[in-house]
């Protein structure tokens, strides 16, 4: 199936500026404060945050507040996607001392690229605010875009002024990749909890199905609100019953995935969000070529609930043949 979607990796560099100290909810703490600092960089009332004629034209209410019954559908994914810095175990805290460099990935999906400006804007200003436990400050000293399958780099930041990304992941990017992959077997590494329901079940271990149906998902999802591709809901659902029936016949043969329990929260709002899910490797072997594509997208916008807080981030590993 072609679709017109493009898909935008940007790292972003920071240092820290005063002893800095993220939970093992780092994403979450991330996006709050992101969110924070976009509303002061680019909202005009967020008060109308969840009004669909607000969110329409305002850029972090665009990026970040879910639209309640926007004329393409209810409660839309949305067009980004943060990637935490990582621990050495995802149950750990992320702490810096000052002066210490770590990163934090966003990726951004179709036409939301128009607004990398205001993320920039917004992700300096969550620095000056704080993130984390004692809002420990941060700045940021380099931003890059990387294609993830050619595993190339870009500097954005030159003598102070910011460029747009021009490296994407593409359906032709996709297509091209595909071909260089084993059609046997397949290995994924969970970096950041992942979640993923099945008929109303909060899956404890990877299983194959319902990852794929979930990616599906997510991939439709955003080409629906975040493209102007005109792929029929008749031709996605078609793929879909396709696929599942093939995947039902992929093995998973090796399975070293845990769980780990994470929860994020706010104190201002008082409420507690489990975000736990399992994290690890796992190989899938069968016939693996019609999911290779699928796999490859899901590599880059994550799969499962919670995945703009960091949730559900996994890589394809590259291994040898059998």
């Amino acid at each position: 199936m072609m679709f017109d979607l493009s898909v935008y990796h940007i790292i972003f560099t920071a240092e820290a500026q005063t002893p800095l100290h993220l939970g093992a909810q780092a994403g979450a703490q991330l996006r709050g404060t992101l969110w924070k600092g976009l509303q002061e960089v680019a909202c005009t009332d967020p008060s109308q945050a969840t009004l669909p004629r607000h969110a329409r034209h305002c850029p972090a209410c665009y990026l970040m507040a879910l639209e309640q019954g926007s004329a393409r559908g209810k409660n839309p994914p949305r067009p980004f996607t943060i990637r935490p810095p990582l621990a050495v175990r995802a149950e750990e805290d992320r702490q810096y001392k000052l002066g210490e460099r770590f990163q934090i990935g966003m990726v951004l999906v179709g036409d939301a690229l128009a607004l990398f400006p205001y993320l920039v804007h917004g992700l300096r200003e969550a620095g000056r605010r704080g993130v984390g436990y004692g809002r420990g400050l941060f700045s940021l000293e380099d931003i890059c875009s990387e294609d993830p399958l050619k595993n190339e780099r870009r500097s954005l930041l030159h003598q102070g002024q910011v460029s747009m990304p021009t490296l994407a992941v593409d359906n032709s990017l996709i297509r091209a990749h595909t071909e260089a992959l084993p059609d046997d077997f397949v290995q994924l590494r969970f970096l950041t909890p992942t979640q993923i329901m099945h008929k109303g079940t909060l899956l404890q271990y990877p299983e194959f199905a319902p990852i794929i149906a979930r990616i599906l998902e997510r991939v439709q999802a955003l080409v629906l609100h975040y493209t102007v591709d005109a792929t029929s809901q008749r031709q996605w659902q078609s793929l879909h019953e396709v696929l599942m029936k093939s995947a039902e016949r992929v093995r998973c043969v090796q399975d070293n995935t845990r769980w780990v329990e994470v929860r994020s929260g706010s104190r201002r709002n008082n409420y507690v969000h489990d975000i736990s899910g399992f994290v690890g490797e796992v190989r899938y072997e069968g016939d693996l070529r019609p999911f290779l594509p699928w796999l490859l997208w899901g590599q880059s916008l994550h799969v499962g609930k919670n995945a703009v807080k960091g949730n559900g981030w996994y890589e394809l590993v590259s291994t040898g043949q059998n």
